[in-house]
């Protein structure tokens, strides 16, 4: 119906041109408007019917693509999740126990849901999750979990002394991508290649690793660069700089370690070890750079002594010792 309104409009403008010309009168300007958008409608038509074979294999490869893309993205999001469910194994089995028997814990020694495997020496704990880390950096190539594998395999390596490969190891997941993109994981891989350096004996190279580490300005990261640094130098006898490292290492991680309240209650401070650390090495060069701080109750003994004070000021009794409970 529209294709027989278009062909009576077409034959009625080229009948009102074909007067115009023989009468040399121009069309008016919605002749004009009409006639181009007349020839425009055929030419489009014509070139629609030339090509239609065309546009439907080019709409055809659209939606092939569509689809092949819709299942690749599926497949990439089940290959990321194995991937990730197979590097939460490796690093249970490296925090595994050490039970010195192969029968699983009963629900009396432990969490019945708790996931942490145990083994029969730290030997076959450390093999175990050798073979786990090696299984995601082998299976899943290349992603995310591989070189987080990659990083765990390093660990391991290290706590068995095998210091060329974990350097080999460390020195892979520095020159990833994932290390350029997340600036933690470019600080682990730093500590590592700095302790596994110190492992074989050099100390210039792993000062070196221990300096570029401090650069990293990340809270925590620098400080503990800062640390290895001045374990080395008091091994090399320059106590007077290692003690100015510890110093400023101390007062820096002051200024980060602010406390902080689990939804539990409990408060943690994220950088304690490393601060107690810190001021260990600096007790044992100078006993007197760190005052001895009087000991901190705990919350439970806290809120013990408060109970007992008011009681007291109730009852008009004296408060039992602290520790009395």
């Amino acid at each position: 119906m529209a294709e027989d309104k278009n062909q009576t409009v077409k034959k009625q403008l080229l009948k009102k041109r074909e007067e115009a010309t023989r009468r040399k009168v121009p069309l008016a300007p919605s002749e004009m408007v009409d006639d181009a958008l007349a020839r425009g409608m055929a030419s489009g038509g014509r070139w629609l019917k030339e090509n239609f074979g065309a546009l439907q294999w080019v709409f055809i490869g659209l939606v092939v693509a569509g689809i092949a893309y819709a299942l690749y993205d599926r497949h990439a999001n089940k290959r990321t999740e194995a991937a990730s469910n197979e590097l939460i194994k490796a690093t249970l089995a490296e925090r595994g126990r050490i039970s010195g028997s192969s029968a699983p814990k009963s629900p009396e020694e432990g969490a019945p849901d708790d996931p942490t495997p145990s083994f029969k020496s730290a030997e076959e704990r450390a093999d175990t999750a050798l073979a786990s880390y090696r299984k995601v950096t082998s299976t899943y190539a290349g992603s995310g979990a591989a070189i987080l594998a990659r990083l765990g395999e390093a660990g391991v390596l290290l706590d068995k002394r095998n210091w060329d490969g974990a350097l080999a190891a460390y020195r892979d997941v520095k020159g990833s991508p994932l290390a350029k993109a997340d600036v933690t994981v470019r600080a682990a891989a730093l500590e590592g290649i700095g302790l596994a350096l110190e492992g074989k004996g050099d100390a210039d190279e792993a000062l070196k690793t221990f300096h570029e580490l401090e650069n990293t300005d990340i809270a925590g990261q620098k400080e503990l660069g800062m640390y290895h640094q001045a374990r080395i130098l008091i091994a090399k006898g320059d106590v007077d700089k290692a003690k100015d490292l510890l110093k400023t290492a101390r007062d820096r991680i002051k200024s980060h370690d602010t406390p902080s309240t689990t939804p539990g209650g409990r408060e943690t401070r994220p950088f304690s070890f490393l601060e107690s650390q810190i001021e260990d090495l600096l007790r044992r060069l100078d006993p007197g750079a760190v005052a001895d701080e009087p000991a901190k109750m705990s919350p439970e003994t806290m809120k013990r002594v408060q109970e007992q004070l008011k009681r007291m000021s109730e009852h008009g009794s004296a408060p039992a010792p602290a520790g009395s409970h």
